[in-house]
C-alpha cells in the first residue's frame, strides 16, 4: 500500500559528494558530466524563442502539473530510438532522474519499509531512498548484476526480523559506476525474483541510449525491465544525458496503478512543472529528433573511452588493478585486486591534480572502498592522457605510502 506521508521518524538524510566543483589546474574525472561540445545550444536557443514566442506568458506562468503532448512525443521517441514502447498514459514528467528517485522513495515510505539496492549504487539513489526515511539493503552481485537468489534471500531476511521490504533498486544498462549492462537472462530472473518478493523494481534507466557504435542495445539484445513486468516496474528516464542536464528535464513511467500516485507526489515536491524547459525538449524533437545528436555524443564517448582504457593499461599494474573495458555510458569502474581502500590513491590523485571517485561513495555499508570510478565523458580528448599520467602517479605515490606504513 502506498503512502504519500512522510515516515513518522525524521529521516537521516544523506549528503552527495560534490563531484562538479571546478578546481584551478585539476582534471576533473570525478562528476559524470556530459560534454558541453556536444550541447546544441543554437537549436535549444532557438526552439526556447519560439516556444516564448507562441506562449510565453503561459509558458513563464504556474501551470497545472500535466505531462505536455510534445514532451510525451519527446520520450516516445527517445525509447523508440531504444527499441521499447511507452504508454504515454502512464508518463509522470520530473526534473530529472533524481527528481524521480525522490519521487518514488516518498511514495513507498513509510514504518519499516525497505529498499533492496545492487551495490556499487549510484550515491544519489541512495540519499533519496534515506532522506524519504527508507531502511537501505544491499543484494549481492556478480560480473553480471545482482543475483535473484541474493534479491530472494534478503527479502526474507528483512521479513523474518521486522522489516517491510517493498523496493528493488537497479541500474540495468551501463550502470554508474562499474559500466556494466545486464543480460536478458539476467533481466528476466531480476523481475522474476522480485515478482516472488512481492517488490515493486525502480528501473533507473539514464544511460541506455549511449551506447558505443558496434554494440547493440535494444529491447531484444536488453528488454527494459518495464516491458518485461509492467505491473511491478517504475521506469526512470531524462534528457539530462541526451540533450542537456540544465533543462532538469525527465519523466516516470509507472504501472498503471501507481501512476495517479506517483504523479501526486512528483506534484507536491515540484508544485508547477517546468513548463518552458519542456516545452523546449518537446519543441528541439519535433524539428531535430534524436538520431544524430545521440549519435555524436556515441562517438565521442566511444573515442575518449578507448583512449581512457589504452591509458590506464599502459599506465596501470594489471596485476593489481582490474577493470572492464566501457561499451557506453560514462564510466569505467576500478577495483584493487588485493582489496585494499583506495582512499589514499583518491587523496594522491588529487594532489597530482586530478580528482576522481573512492569506491565508498558507492556503498551502502563501505563494502566497495577498494574501488574507484573515472568518469571519461567530460575531459577533453587531449586531456586524457594527462589525466591518467596524473592517475598513474597518484597511484605510485600512494603504493609508496603503504609501502612505508608496512615497513614502519
Amino acid at each position: 500500500m502506498l503512502t504519500t506521508a512522510l515516515p513518522p521518524t525524521r529521516p537521516t538524510r544523506s549528503s552527495l559528494p560534490r563531484l562538479f566543483d571546478t578546481v584551478a589546474d585539476t582534471i576533473n574525472l570525478a562528476g559524470g558530466l556530459p560534454d558541453p561540445e556536444l550541447f546544441p545550444s543554437s537549436d535549444i536557443s532557438d526552439a526556447m524563442r519560439s516556444m516564448l514566442r507562441l506562449g510565453g506568458r503561459t509558458l513563464l506562468q504556474y501551470s497545472t502539473y500535466r505531462m505536455p503532448d510534445a514532451l510525451a512525443a519527446a520520450i516516445t521517441g527517445a525509447m523508440e530510438f531504444r527499441g521499447a514502447s511507452v504508454n504515454a498514459a502512464h508518463l509522470v514528467p520530473t526534473a530529472g532522474s533524481q527528481n524521480g528517485l525522490l519521487t518514488v522513495a516518498l511514495a513507498f515510505a513509510g514504518s519499516g519499509a525497505t529498499v533492496l539496492c545492487e551495490t556499487p549504487i549510484y550515491p544519489g539513489a541512495a540519499a533519496a531512498f534515506r532522506t524519504a526515511g527508507l531502511h537501505t539493503v544491499a543484494v549481492e552481485s556478480d560480473r553480471e548484476g545482482p543475483t535473484p537468489e541474493s534479491i530472494r534471500t534478503v527479502a526474507a531476511d528483512v521479513r523474518r526480523t521486522g522489516g517491510r521490504p517493498v523496493l528493488l533498486y537497479t541500474n540495468p544498462t551501463f550502470h554508474n559506476p562499474t559500466g556494466r549492462s545486464l543480460s536478458a537472462d539476467r533481466r528476466g530472473g531480476i523481475v522474476e525474483a522480485a515478482a516472488s518478493a512481492e517488490l515493486t523494481v525502480i528501473e533507473d534507466d539514464p544511460y541506455a541510449l549511449l551506447s558505443f557504435p558496434g554494440v547493440t542495445i535494444d529491447n531484444r539484445t536488453a528488454p527494459t525491465l518495464l516491458s518485461l513486468d509492467p505491473q511491478r516496474v517504475i521506469h526512470l528516464g531524462t534528457f539530462s544525458k541526451i540533450l542537456a542536464p540544465g533543462l532538469r528535464c525527465g519523466w516516470i513511467e509507472s504501472p498503471a496503478a501507481l501512476a495517479d500516485e506517483l504523479r501526486t507526489v512528483a506534484e507536491i515536491t515540484t508544485l508547477s512543472p517546468a513548463s518552458l524547459a519542456q516545452a523546449t525538449v518537446g519543441r528541439y524533437y519535433a524539428k531535430h529528433g534524436w538520431l544524430d545528436l545521440v549519435d555524436a555524443f556515441r562517438t565521442v564517448y566511444a573515442r575518449r573511452a578507448a583512449l581512457m582504457d589504452t591509458q590506464l593499461a599502459e599506465r596501470l599494474d594489471q596485476g593489481e588493478w582490474e577493470w572492464q573495458s566501457p561499451r557506453g555510458g560514462f564510466y569505467i569502474w576500478l577495483r584493487r585486486r588485493d582489496g585494499y581502500p583506495t582512499a589514499s590513491v583518491v587523496e594522491h590523485a588529487e594532489a597530482q591534480g586530478v580528482s576522481v571517485v573512492g569506491g565508498s561513495h558507492f556503498s551502502i555499508a563501505d563494502e566497495h572502498a577498494d574501488g574507484i570510478r573515472l568518469s571519461f565523458s567530460h575531459v577533453p580528448d587531449g586531456s586524457v592522457v594527462e589525466a591518467v599520467t596524473r592517475f598513474a602517479a597518484g597511484v605510485t605515490a600512494a603504493r609508496a605510502d603503504e609501502t612505508e606504513r608496512a615497513a614502519s
